[in-house]
């Protein structure tokens, strides 16, 4: 099987965790968390790493594979709205770049995970912000939903940029659709 190079990103609580360990069984692949750090070096140099990653990744003959859990599409959305005074990272338009070109290319696999039915995901986040420390609270969680969706409607023509619904995919007739990569 293909060694494959995927980028899973989305809000909070909508399924990208577990995607991704599924994904990491499939494919047999390590995954790749990124995170928020307040340190501005810090969470710059983590996008930076995994843009070398993926680069490598490409011009290495797609040797081994891996998934980020999180990557750029994040930056733009979570600073959005919790850090707008802030810059985004450094080369974030860039970073964008590459993801939407590689993608296109079909050297990449973007899978946004972003439910249809965003009342539900709403309602799921505020019971997981009861069961467990979330970094962000429902106080502006749903705009971060928002700027997922104008993401998403950006790239969605993109064949190799994928939405996931963790209600759907996870049931029913869709449970395999977005396995079948």
């Amino acid at each position: 099987m293909k060694k494959k190079c995927i980028i899973v990103d989305g809000p909070d609580c909508t399924g990208k965790t577990t995607l991704c360990e599924k994904l990491s069984d499939m494919y047999n692949i390590p995954i790749y968390h990124l995170t928020y750090y307040e340190d501005p070096e810090r969470h710059s140099a983590q996008f930076e790493q995994a843009t070398e990653m993926i680069l490598d990744w490409i011009h290495n003959g797609h040797e081994g594979g891996f998934i980020l859990d999180r990557y750029i599409l994040s930056e733009y959305a979570y600073r959005n709205v919790y850090r707008p005074e802030l810059p985004l990272v450094k080369n974030a338009e860039l970073m964008l770049e590459i993801l939407e070109h590689r993608a296109a290319l079909g050297e990449v696999e973007v899978i946004i995970t972003l439910p249809e039915d965003k009342e539900r995901w709403f309602e799921a986040f505020k019971k997981a912000e009861q069961e467990r420390e979330e970094m962000y609270t429902s106080e502006k969680i749903s705009q971060v939903y928002d700027e997922y969706l104008n993401l998403w409607k950006k790239l969605r023509y993109n064949k190799n940029v994928l939405r996931y619904d963790m209600f759907e995919n996870m049931s029913g007739d869709n449970k395999n659709k977005i396995i079948q990569l």
